[in-house]
């Protein structure tokens, strides 16, 4: 090393993305030189120059990736220097929006958005997208996929119902979100046909009327079948449709309907459903009649039952069958109420296990018969899906099943990161009405009596449970705050002193840890 003047560092980092540049300075020229990475000497490329200028020399990789990190050295004859060259991500959410949102095809029940990778100074990684649909006429923003989208490009289709739709897109990455950019204007989209709620199996007592009900996407005609024959509407076979629900009443069961294929078909759309009869059936016994007189029963142990005939008469008798087997009951209930957590356009899972695999179940909201979640019923677990709850979706709900109930009390929360800006929006139906702000017992300040309440700048002791008042009912919302790192480069010569002033100077940042890295 002898003849090296300027040296490489120990250690050389840099973000993803940005430009390395080594330089060394040599006392005398020398005209074996070499730049190697990892033991191998490395060629000039599209990213990477070699440059001389005199004694001095100089390796420069644009755009450096990952896969860049290794030892860097540079041989000059006998002469040698290296440094650890490190390539790493910025751990922060991306800072600024997609661009260009465009539509790029749209059809009666379809749309294909397209949008650009946000343009940031500094590049940050992007793992995916999260693409949001509202209502024109609506509040409330829904997540129109499940998984991140990897692409800056998405079809939205299967909406739930006919409407003029608002789009807005966002970029995401390990640590955070980036702000929304709103696709201009509105869109009027139309459901696909499908089924929303499927045909169940029907248990009815002989004589009693079959109910069967099937609610499909959007309105369109259909055909009912029994046993595979076409149903025309009369004084058994009821036939109605309300919008987009179609509905079958087959009155006056009989015993031979039992196990009978019930099976409606519109369009694309074919769903079908077993009846089951249960009840009190009869069947012909004869058993032994004296000659004087009705005997109705055995009076001794020699008499039972049996097939047989005195003077060529029988009796005929009722008896009851029991058909049905223990009563059904939930296996997973252990505690009265069920407490689920799920964090805001995010998903909840509420699940029953019931004892019987055949037994159906009906899901309820504060008392009132749920049909806008996904049902997933497999053998005898039963679960509601809400692929992205709302503040809305709140509350109570029950798993009905005979008299027995599964009770769940859904709580949806808020979360956000350090730094990150907080809007909590009450919506009140009196245009003049008072709202009053609380973070737990204690009333919170804002301009005038405004419906939202804006943290500009969350700390950690914003935390907790806010409430917004109004004409004696109340909001609350659970907000969650999750922390950061701070990385700070100092000397290792000067560790202890300072140390102790940066822990001085930073005591009040609000960051979960504090990492310090030595410079040699």
């Amino acid at each position: 090393w002898w003849n090296i003047i300027k040296k490489l560092p120990r250690k050389t980092a840099i973000f993803v993305n940005d430009t390395a540049t080594f330089c060394v300075e040599l006392d005398s020229d020398c005209q074996d030189v070499r730049w190697l990475k990892n033991k191998e000497e490395v060629k000039p490329s599209d990213r990477i120059s070699i440059t001389r200028s005199g004694k001095q020399h100089t390796m420069t990789i644009r755009e450096c990736k990952v896969e860049d990190a290794g030892e860097i050295a540079f041989l000059a004859d006998e002469s040698r220097t290296s440094t650890q060259f490190t390539v790493t991500t910025p751990k922060k959410p991306p800072t600024q929006a997609p661009a260009d949102p465009v539509v790029k095809n749209k059809t009666e029940t379809s749309v294909t958005l397209a949008w650009s990778p946000p343009r940031m100074d500094r590049p940050i990684p992007i793992d995916g997208y999260i693409v949001e649909r509202k209502k024109l006429t609506g509040f409330t923003w829904v997540r129109c996929h499940e998984s991140h989208v990897p692409v800056p490009e998405l079809t939205v289709s299967h909406l739930p119902e006919e409407a003029d739709y608002q789009f807005r897109v966002s970029a995401v990455n390990a640590y955070g979100q980036s702000p929304f950019l709103e696709f201009p204007g509105s869109l009027h989209l139309e459901p696909i046909l499908a089924v929303r709620t499927p045909l169940t199996a029907a248990e009815v007592a002989p004589g009693g009327d079959a109910l069967f009900t099937v609610d499909l996407t959007k309105v369109c005609s259909g055909t009912w079948y029994l046993n595979g024959k076409v149903l025309q509407e009369s004084e058994t076979h009821i036939i109605q449709r309300t919008q987009t629900t179609h509905t079958l009443i087959i009155k006056n069961v009989t015993k031979k309907d039992d196990g009978a294929e019930v099976r409606f078909v519109a369009n694309d759309i074919d769903t079908s459903t077993k009846m089951r009869v249960k009840g009190i059936y009869c069947s012909s016994l004869s058993f032994l009649l004296p000659v004087k007189g009705w005997l109705l029963g055995p009076d001794d142990g020699n008499w039972g039952w049996g097939l047989s005939l005195v003077c060529g008469k029988h009796l005929e008798l009722c008896h009851p069958l029991a058909l049905a087997g223990a009563a059904v009951r939930f296996t997973n209930k252990t505690k009265d109420v069920e407490k689920v957590s799920a964090r805001l356009r995010e998903e909840a899972k509420l699940q029953a296990e019931l004892s019987d695999a055949e037994a159906t179940v009906k899901w309820m909201k504060d008392g009132k018969e749920l049909k806008k979640f996904t049902l997933e019923d497999k053998g005898k677990v039963h679960k509601l899906v809400a692929s992205a709850v709302t503040k809305e979706d709140e509350g109570t709900y029950t798993c009905k099943i005979g008299d027995d109930t599964l009770t769940f009390d859904l709580k949806v929360s808020v979360s956000v990161s350090l730094s990150e800006s907080l809007e909590l929006v009450c919506e009140v139906s009196a245009a003049g009405g008072a709202v009053v702000w609380r973070k737990g017992q204690s009333e919170v300040e804002s301009k005038g009596k405004s419906r939202r309440l804006v943290v500009s700048e969350v700390e950690k002791k914003d935390a907790g449970e806010y409430t917004c008042e109004a004409a004696g009912q109340k909001l609350t919302f659970r907000i969650i705050v999750t922390g950061v790192r701070l990385f700070i480069l100092i000397p290792e010569s000067s560790l202890t002193s300072e140390k102790n002033k940066l822990n001085s100077g930073f005591q009040d940042l609000l960051t979960d840890e504090i990492w310090y890295l030595f410079a040699h």
